[in-house]
């Protein structure tokens, strides 16, 4: 007599795979549903308002200046005694990305070249909560361009200052006027 089912000695050949797709989609979804949770400024930063503000948004960096001290260098916290070194990275990560660049284009530039060519274009983004020093910022402008970091923007909070603690940092923020 034929047994529909699988005898006790059978070995199992195939593997039902339907229940492990539905536990994954069901985390699929609790991520895409908490990515945006989750995604936060590094630093709580209240940005100084300018409604002369323009969107930029190429071969640029961030450094953020927090009212606690705290400094944060593209997307990581890096200690003070560490700032020079880390823009020393960004500089160099923007060579070794134009270098890339170019070598798809079929052109070969000296390091030299690409030096020029970094100070050029490499754009700092500084963004700086309302109750960080004057002096602070000066200084991480200083150090900015001592690693060959020229330019240099602000980041502001587009919505008109009701007084002088201006908006929040939670609000589309946009970038001031490059200064060369």
């Amino acid at each position: 007599m034929s047994h529909i089912g699988q005898d006790e000695g059978d070995l199992i050949v195939g593997i039902n795979v339907v229940p492990l797709v539905d536990i994954v989609l069901v985390l699929l979804i609790v991520f895409m549903a908490t990515a945006s949770l989750v995604v936060k400024p590094a630093i709580d930063m209240e940005l100084p308002s300018a409604s002369t503000g323009d969107s930029k948004e190429r071969n640029q960096f961030s450094v953020l200046l927090g009212k606690d001290g705290a400094v944060v260098i593209g997307e990581r916290k890096v200690e003070e005694a560490r700032v020079p070194q880390e823009l020393q990275r960004e500089f160099d990560a923007f060579k070794e990305r134009k270098r890339e660049v170019l070598a798809g284009e079929g052109k070969d530039l000296s390091d030299n070249q690409l030096t020029a060519l970094a100070r050029s274009e490499l754009t700092m983004i500084i963004q700086a909560d309302t109750a960080v020093s004057h002096g602070r910022v000066i200084t991480f402008i200083d150090l900015a361009r001592k690693t060959g970091i020229l330019k240099y923007a602000f980041n502001v909070d587009p919505t008109p200052a009701s007084g002088p603690s201006g908006g929040s940092a939670d609000s589309d923020s946009r970038v001031a006027t490059v200064v060369p």
